[in-house]
């Protein structure tokens, strides 16, 4: 998920709009400069849901938002910042909305447990897996490592060394891996494919 900004106005590009009454004093009516609380607008999402935007506001969501700010856009009809950007991409046709992640080398020591050595699939990038495939990269007999799926102790798998596991899209969609190290260390490589989520 990427993080946004709202901007109604672009000084030097839109001109300001009005002062920000929250920032006023005694003879004085307030700062442009300031997000103002009375400008506001609505703006239909992905799932055409509308959200409610305020200027200055930061929210996160897919990447459906990008098409509103500098550079996919002009500055003088831009009104939207990217702060974070996930590097995923949006397209209208849902089947295009995945992005890939992979972590390799994953180092899993001996000392690991399930319970402290995992990927929050979901909590971290948004959504469960489409496709996922993982490799032990362990080249001995004895580097065997075991994996808890989706934090279900009854959906634990042993890799062997060299083995590869591969979950293709429709088979199996992962929440959550965890792993215990067994009695040696090893690594792994892990590549997946997470459909992009959006909130609005």
């Amino acid at each position: 998920m990427s993080v946004f900004k709202v901007h109604l106005n672009y000084p030097g590009q839109q001109g300001y709009l009005d002062f920000n009454p929250a920032t006023a004093s005694p003879g004085f009516l307030g700062n442009q400069m300031q997000p103002s609380i009375q400008r506001t607008m609505f703006c239909a999402g992905p799932n055409l849901i509308y959200r409610e935007l305020f200027d200055g506001q930061v929210f996160t969501d897919c990447n459906y938002w990008k098409q509103f700010a500098v550079p996919q856009t002009t500055p003088d009809v831009a009104f939207i910042e990217v702060l974070v950007d996930d590097g995923s991409v949006f397209s209208p046709i849902p089947g295009e909305n995945t992005f890939p992640r992979i972590f390799s080398p994953y180092t899993v020591l001996s000392t690991d447990t399930f319970a402290t050595n995992f990927i929050d699939i979901v909590g971290t990038l948004g959504g469960p897996t489409q496709f996922l495939q993982i490799t032990n990269l362990g080249t001995a007999a004895t580097q065997n490592v075991q994996i808890e799926l989706n934090g279900s102790v009854g959906a634990v798998m042993t890799l062997a060394f060299g083995d590869t596991q591969v979950f293709n899209a429709g088979d199996l969609s992962v929440t959550k891996l965890a792993f215990d190290g067994g009695s040696v260390n090893t690594t792994l490589q892990v590549v997946m494919s997470i459909a992009v989520q959006c909130n609005s």
